[in-house]
C-alpha cells in the first residue's frame, strides 16, 4: 500500500504542477517533459528500492535496511513541499503561511 500512497503523491504533485503552469501562464511543453522524467525517475528509485529490500532476502548483502520505505518516505516529503509550492503559486492566500511553514515552504506572494 505504501508503493500506491506514494504513487498517488508523486501524481498529485505532477497535476498541481501543471495546473500551476496552466494558472499562471508558464505552460512549457518541454518542462513538462523534464518533470515527466523526474517522476519516471522517482519511480525507478522506488523500485530499486523494492528490489533492494527483496534482494536483501534471498543475498546477504551486508546489513538488512528496510530501503523501499526509506525511498518512499522520501518522497512522498519531497512531494508533499513541491505540490504545496504549486499550490501557493496557483493561490497564495489559499494555503496559510503557518502551514507552508510547518513543510519549510516559502509562499509566493510578493511574486504575485
Amino acid at each position: 500500500m505504501s508503493y500506491l500512497i506514494t504513487c498517488a503523491f508523486i501524481a498529485l504533485d505532477f497535476i498541481t504542477g501543471l495546473i500551476q503552469a496552466l494558472a499562471t501562464g508558464t505552460f512549457s511543453s518541454s518542462v513538462m517533459r523534464q518533470g515527466l522524467f523526474h517522476k519516471l525517475g522517482l519511480l525507478l528509485c522506488m523500485a530499486l528500492g523494492i528490489l533492494v529490500d527483496y534482494a536483501q532476502t534471498w543475498l546477504e548483502l551486508g546489513a538488512t535496511v528496510p530501503v523501499a520505505g526509506a525511498v518512499c518516505a522520501y518522497i512522498v516529503i519531497m512531494e508533499i513541499g513541491s505540490s504545496l509550492e504549486n499550490i501557493c503559486k496557483i493561490n497564495p492566500d489559499l494555503l496559510p503561511d503557518k502551514l507552508t511553514a510547518l513543510f519549510g515552504v516559502k509562499g509566493d506572494k510578493d511574486n504575485g
